[in-house]
């Protein structure tokens, strides 16, 4: 019973997240990270190689070395379509023994960790640090789990790489740390420097790392971190937008009960789209996952948004399910016993009552 209502609360809020408007973004940037990393792409490769120009056309590249994968993988896959750009042909003209890394298997991954389908992908240009964290990635990441970001080991291995001087392997730890769980996160203790996590808020074309670099700041115990943390996200509560979740919980870090408060009067308010409430539900659902401390207070928030919205039990149902708490029970059958409860909330409140009661 339990693994179905997981099921139809996901469909839930998927349903629900098509149906509601969403908030126009400010400019064309790129404003999400890829589910499937860098590291992903290496473990379940069929094919990596070392790729330079073709010395018939230099605008090609050609593979010089096979690092996974033998020669017949490597003859029956298609070429590298990949051109050879302006600032790779200046590397090479400054060195030709240089080496692009080319990885040929899945671009995308099923639940059971099977590639759905197989193109080659450009990864770095070589360096002595990139090659040695390819060949870390390769040993370590076998006990991983391909597209699952739930391993602690698989964290850890990444937070090494938070302040590295390498853009490349900084952005591959920083899209780790976006998808893991944030429990794990933050059971890890992570140290970041503020300094570098405020410069990735500031720079442009750097947005898409921003949920990462909040998350993180809200887990860093220096004051410099703290007081940041609270002059942003008092007024993103206000404006709603962009990752407003991150800085909902990273505002519960920073001031704990106050902050679960004024996201309380955020969402009684209304003031925001449906995106907006459905994100300050998940970031109190994330604080109290982590701080029993201010569950209780939570539950009152979450007992309040039901009365004056129904509808969304779609999403608190699913904060009561990672709790394992049954706090919410009375509200939800109040809900269950009111002709104005949406059927469909109906539906989601009577499986999580009979899996709470199984009997």
């Amino acid at each position: 019973m339990l693994r179905t209502l997981q099921l139809v609360i996901i469909c839930g809020i998927v349903l629900v997240g098509f149906l509601a408007p969403r908030p126009s973004l400010a400019c064309g940037v790129c404003v999400t990270l890829p589910e499937y990393s860098l590291a992903d792409r290496i473990l379940s490769s069929r094919v990596i190689v070392l790729a330079a120009p073709s010395p018939d056309n230099p605008f090609k590249f050609v593979p010089v070395k096979v690092l996974k994968g033998t020669s017949d993988q490597l003859a029956r896959a298609p070429e590298i379509p990949f051109l050879v750009d302006s600032s790779t042909r200046a590397a090479f003209r400054a060195d030709p023994n240089r080496r692009v890394l080319m990885i040929y298997g899945s671009s995308l991954v099923d639940k059971t960790g099977r590639g759905l389908s197989a193109e080659w992908s450009k990864a770095f240009l070589v360096t002595p640090e990139r090659a040695e964290f390819l060949s870390q990635v390769r040993s370590s990441g076998q006990s991983w789990g391909i597209g699952q970001s739930d391993s602690r080991d698989r964290i850890e291995f990444f937070t090494h790489f938070l302040e590295h001087h390498d853009r490349v392997l900084r952005d591959t730890a920083l899209l780790e740390i976006h998808r893991a769980p944030y429990p794990i996160v933050r059971e890890l203790g992570i140290t970041v420097s503020t300094d570098v996590l405020r410069q990735d808020l500031r720079t442009v074309g750097r947005y898409a790392y921003a949920p990462a670099a909040i998350r993180l700041l809200g887990l860093q115990k220096d004051s410099q971190a703290r007081e940041f943390v609270r002059s942003q996200y008092s007024s993103s509560l206000k404006t709603g937008g962009l990752s407003l979740r991150e800085w909902a919980v990273a505002g519960i870090e920073a001031d704990g009960s106050k902050a679960v408060a004024q996201i309380g009067n955020a969402i009684a308010e209304n003031y925001g789209t449906q995106d907006d409430l459905k994100a300050l539900i998940r970031a109190l659902a994330d604080a109290g996952a982590v701080a029993p401390e201010h569950r209780e207070q939570i539950s009152e928030v979450f007992k309040q948004t039901l009365e004056d919205d129904p509808a969304s039990v779609v999403w608190i149902a699913a904060a009561v399910n990672v709790w394992e708490d049954d706090t919410l029970n009375s509200t939800f059958e109040a809900l269950l016993a009111s002709d104005e409860t949406p059927p469909a909330a109906q539906f989601l409140i009577r499986n999580l009552l009979e899996t709470e009661d199984p009997g």
